[in-house]
């Protein structure tokens, strides 16, 4: 034997005896212990059999999960003979001895077959007497995600159409739609690692929901569900003090300061945050100050006053550094972004610049004159090397400063302020009749208009509602007038042919009647002639009549007898008549009350009808006026300015109001009113997406777009005491916003539902086992009083709330039901499920009104949009579409690229997102169908 040979066979002895010692540790039967059912026999069940014997899927009635389940059998008898393995069904099965072989070549299940050691184990254990045993807790020992693997198994979108959150893999996204910037990934710190800020769950993200108020965000996991809440940074204000009468004031660039100038033509540096006096400077100017502009550092101030002059000071020292003279008509005046010159302009149609002169006496030298302008100039700002001028001509001119050349003039009719974006790449211009407009510099075109608040949108957005409520509320109100007035022309033609029974029977009835009163009287006739043969043969010799007068009474007698059946017939055929008579009567009476409570119904029907339209139109005019309103309110814009990231754009205003807009979606997402009227404004940006302002006497306020996203608390975990026992597949908040309902459950064994305070985190209800496998969806009721909920079990039921019970069991679908729904006004639910198709409920007759297909794989997820009657779906044949519940298309967002698990929708059409296997949440117009975003895992954001 070589030597390499012999080292081989040394190596394998040693790795044997290793496997061995190994074999005889964690196998039973190789150390003689006692079989425990749950510890050994179970995991060997479990893998091969128990996902077709459990309580759920009981093929052959047998239900394996359990040694008294097993002992009981199924169709082909006992399954155990504790003490006797080898006479035991299931063990023949399993040993594939008999007729029977478990599990069956080719299952759906991928069981396979006990390998010897298995089959050895579990005769063991029988032969040791099937003995049960107490189920351990299992410990969850968790792995960490393979990378790249990052599905989208739900969305979720604010009422308004604002944020959106989606998970990928164990994390949750949180993105603003206005803005289309990633907000927040959630973390919870207690999944943190060195260098890493942690992720929201350690297994993958199943269900995320918002609540109505937007505030709060449920994210489910593995036996775990997160509330999330949303923290918006407070607006602060300040009233400017008023004695020290500013009338014009300018703040520094990172807000903290501000400098105000009074009547007098004093200078107060102020504390921003708490207005007190830091430092006061009399400038001795003949006059009031008009014109107030700090140098980017904040170190100057530029001044002009009503005596036509134009002069610089130290803010440091109080020190004027520089004077100009003879400046009449100067409308607005601004530094360069360098400090080292003032860029004025005015009436006289010209912008100069002024070099700021250096050392302690230097001499105001001539100014750079920009000429172009045929108007007035209004408005000024500069960027690195640009100087934007308005002008009242109705343009707006970019100017490169080194070389005074003309770059770009832009029509932009009545533009009073400009502010240009950190990169100079955008210009927003704040217009007289209060619309900001931003524009492509370099491109020289407009990219949106810029107008509305934010309570304005959210009050149209509410008589939006209103007005497609009310129109659900008509439509189903006409609908009823319609069905209950077909009824009633049923009702009337059975009226008409009970009626006419009637009629007949009456008739009938007076024959009857004079049929029995001639059957009464030949019967009477009978009775004397059997009386008068009776005298005669009471009269005969010896009481003893002939054989002539015995025929003759013989035939008498049985005259008599003909003529009492026949009144006994006839007078039974008047009963039946009458009794039909009467009943015919009765069957008209309630004909005729059915006919009455029908006209009623339909009368309140069209009553409720008229009355919904007449709160729709309501609706519609208060929507006009309120457009209309907002219109009419021309407020100047006295200042504009970007943020430090260039997606939002603030303005201040005449009526001492403060807007925001988000730039790329175009909507107003902050709105401070105003405190009264000001001749001016002053605007800064922060990198923390807060905006500074401050009027002419001083007042302050502080506003932010930022929010900040934190873990409230959790409900469940990986410990034994989780009251989940498995994913948390389906997560929804009731309308009010103080019930979190889960829906989850053990794969083919259980469907679980639970009710959850959210302010507490408190266990309100749980009803275990309410479907017979996973629940995958849920759907709270408007009013907030029933639940529905979707399972694996193919079936969807409604529960009531308060009181637990079930109300309705819908089973329509062939597959899991992956989707529920409630229409805005309860009356219709909408289920989704895996077998391609969308099914329609009524839920005041219990019954399917429609099936909607269409589909060529699974339906994952539905939604009714808002207040109306559209269904918005994702599937999984890489579709997003949205129908209405009569089954029409109203559109779709197809030749998407991969399979979409979920779909969500504002309260209007107006915004959707999905998202699926690629791990992209798109976000579409839904009245359009363009898509306006797409968010990958890796970026912030992709816009078409």
């Amino acid at each position: 034997m070589s030597a390499p040979l012999r080292q081989r066979l040394v190596r394998w002895s040693s790795v044997a005896a290793v496997l061995g010692a190994w074999w005889c540790l964690v196998n039973p039967l190789a150390r003689g212990a006692e079989i425990d059912f749950y510890r050994d026999v179970y995991p060997v069940l479990k893998s091969n059999c128990i996902a077709c014997h459990n309580k759920t899927t009981t093929k052959a009635a047998l239900n394996m999960e359990t040694p008294e389940a097993m002992r009981k059998g199924g169709d082909s008898g006992e399954g155990l003979v504790p003490g006797n393995g080898a006479e035991s069904l299931i063990f023949q099965a399993a040993a594939h001895i008999g007729d029977v072989e478990m599990p069956p070549k080719g299952n759906k299940s991928g069981a396979l077959s006990l390998t010897a050691s298995e089959l050895a184990l579990l005769k063991a254990w029988i032969d040791q007497g099937a003995k049960s045993s107490v189920q351990q807790a299992r410990q969850v020992v968790w792995q960490p995600l393979p990378p790249g693997v990052h599905p989208i198994y739900s969305v979720a979108l604010t009422r308004d159409g604002r944020l959106a959150a989606c998970g990928r893999a164990n994390e949750v996204f949180v993105y603003d739609l206005a803005t289309r910037q990633l907000v927040t990934r959630l973390a919870d710190e207690s999944l943190s690692k060195p260098g890493s800020p942690g992720t929201a769950h350690r297994a993958i993200v199943q269900s995320v929901a918002f609540s109505p108020d937007g505030m709060r965000l449920a994210s489910g996991s593995f036996r775990e569900v997160k509330i999330w809440r949303r923290e918006n940074v407070p607006v602060t204000t300040r009233k400017g003090d008023p004695a020290l009468g500013a009338v014009v004031s300018e703040l520094a660039a990172d807000g903290k300061r501000l400098v105000c100038a009074d009547k007098q033509g004093a200078l107060q540096v102020i504390d921003a945050g708490d207005g007190k006096v830091l430092k006061t400077i009399a400038t001795a100017i003949q006059g009031s100050i008009t014109l107030l502009s700090l140098s980017p550092d904040a170190t100057q101030a530029a001044v002009y006053g009503t005596d036509g002059s134009l002069s610089l000071w130290s803010l440091a020292d109080g020190q004027r550094s520089a004077r100009k003279e003879g400046l009449a008509g100067v409308r607005t005046l601004a530094w360069t972004r360098d400090g080292k010159a003032v860029a004025t302009g005015g009436d006289d149609k010209v912008v100069r610049i002024w070099p700021v002169p250096t050392g302690e006496k230097a001499e105001v030298a001539a100014p750079k004159e920009l000429k172009s302008a045929t108007g007035a100039i209004m408005a000024l700002e500069t960027g690195a090397d640009l100087l934007i001028a308005a002008s009242a001509d109705g343009k707006v001119r970019l100017w490169n400063v080194a070389e005074a050349k003309l770059v770009r003039e832009l029509a932009v009719a009545g533009a009073v302020a400009l502010g240009l974006s950190g990169d100079g790449k955008q210009l927003a211009a704040g217009r007289a009749d209060g619309v900001v407009q931003v524009w492509d510099g370099a491109a020289g075109k407009p990219i949106i208009e810029l107008s509305g608040d934010a309570e304005t949108n959210a009050h149209l957005a509410a008589l939006e509602w209103t007005v497609a409520a009310e129109g659900l509320e008509m439509a189903f109100q006409k609908q009823e007038a319609a069905r209950i007035e077909a009824q009633n022309k049923g009702l009337e033609e059975l009226l008409k042919k009970t009626n006419d029974t009637i009629a007949t029977v009456k008739k009938d009835v007076g024959e009857k009647q004079n049929a029995l009163k001639q059957a009464t009287h030949a019967k009477d006739a009978a009775q004397k002639a059997v009386a008068a043969v009776a005298d005669q043969v009471a009269k005969a010799p010896g009481g003893k009549p002939d054989a002539a007068l015995e025929k003759q009474q013989k035939d008498a007698q049985d005259k008599l007898t003909a003529a009492a059946l026949a009144e006994t017939a006839a007078l039974a055929a008047l009963k039946a008549r009458e009794i039909h008579l009467k009943d015919a009567e009765v069957e008209a009476q309630n004909y005729a009350a059915a006919q009455s409570r029908n006209t009623s119904a339909v009368a309140a029907a069209n009553a409720a009808a008229a009355k919904a339209k007449a709160a729709q139109d309501k609706g519609v005019a208060d929507a006009a006026a309120t457009r209309q309103a907002a219109a009419g309110r021309k407020l100047q814009p006295l200042a504009v300015r970007f943020s430090a990231d260039g997606q939002t754009v603030a303005a201040a205003f005449g009526d001492g109001s403060l807007r925001v807009w988000a730039v790329a979606a175009g909507l107003p997402i902050q709105h401070l009113p105003g405190s009264g009227a000001t001749t001016a404004a002053s605007l800064v940006g922060s990198a923390d997406r807060v905006f500074a302002a401050a009027t002419a006497d001083g007042s302050t306020a502080r506003v932010s777009t930022a929010s900040r996203w934190g873990l409230e608390r959790t409900l469940g975990g990986d410990t034994a005491a989780s009251p989940f026992v498995d994913r948390v597949n389906a997560l929804r908040f009731s309308p009010d916003g103080k019930t979190l309902a889960a829906g989850g459950g053990e794969p083919t064994r259980s469907g679980d539902l639970s009710l959850w305070e959210v302010a507490s985190g408190k266990l309100i209800h749980e009803w275990k086992e309410r479907h017979a496998d996973a629940v995958l969806s849920l759907d709270f009721s408007p009013d907030g009083k029933r639940l529905a909920s979707g399972g694996a079990d193919k079936v969807a039921r409604v529960t009531d709330v308060a009181s637990g019970k079930v109300i309705n069991v819908f089973e329509g679908h062939t597959h899991h039901v992956l989707g529920v729904s409630f229409r805005a006004d309860g009356r219709v639910l909408a289920t989704a499920g895996a077998d391609s198709t969308v099914v329609i409920w009524d839920m005041i007759s219990g019954e399917r009104t429609k099936k909607i297909e269409g589909w060529t794989k699974e339906v994952t997820s539905l939604q009714f949009i808002g207040a109306t009657n559209q269904i918005l779906t994702s599937a999984g044949d890489n579709l997003v579409r949205i129908v209405d519940d009569h089954g029409g298309q109203v559109r779709a967002m197809a030749k998407l690229p991969d399979f979409m698990q979920s779909a969500a929708s504002a309260a209007t059409a107006g915004v959707i997102v999905g998202g699926g296997e690629d791990s992209v949440l798109r976000i579409w117009n839904g009245a359009t169908g363009q898509e306006l975003a797409a968010f990958g895992a890796g970026s912030n954001t992709t816009t078409p």
